[in-house]
């Protein structure tokens, strides 16, 4: 990646690129060396609009979506085509951690509504979510 760092900016035919892969499978380290090569990559979105973000939030990465948002804060009111937000995606998840943070990391997110209406917390009371 030093002799050639446009590798990290490389998709696959849905757009993905290496973020999206090492965040959704909560890789820190190679989500952090992703980041120092380029913040830029936190604001690419998939063919579905989804980010990297989306995806650590969904899965409950938290220290990626801390990591994540700290190098990019915008990223945190990005919409996918469904017109949901990584929060949107984190209270369809286990981890409240990972709800807190992106609260924390931008409060206007809690009441953004995607493309149906729905408030993450519309989704979090789907998703039989007390928290």
């Amino acid at each position: 990646m030093e002799v050639h760092p446009d590798l990290s900016m490389t998709v696959d035919p849905s757009n993905t690129t290496a973020l999206h892969t090492a965040a959704t499978q909560g890789h820190i380290e190679i989500v952090k060396f992703l980041l120092e090569a380029g913040s830029s990559l936190a604001t690419i979105a998939k063919s579905n609009g989804k980010t990297a973000l989306h995806s650590a939030a969904r899965n409950g990465h938290l220290e990626v979506v801390k990591a994540l948002v700290e190098k990019e804060p915008g990223v945190a009111i990005r919409t996918d085509k469904k017109g949901q937000t990584a929060l949107h995606m984190a209270v369809k998840g286990q981890n409240l951690e990972v709800v807190e943070a992106l609260i924390k990391a931008d409060p206007s997110t809690i009441n953004m509504i995607d493309n149906k209406g729905n408030t993450p917390l519309h989704i979090a009371t789907r998703k039989a979510r007390a928290q």
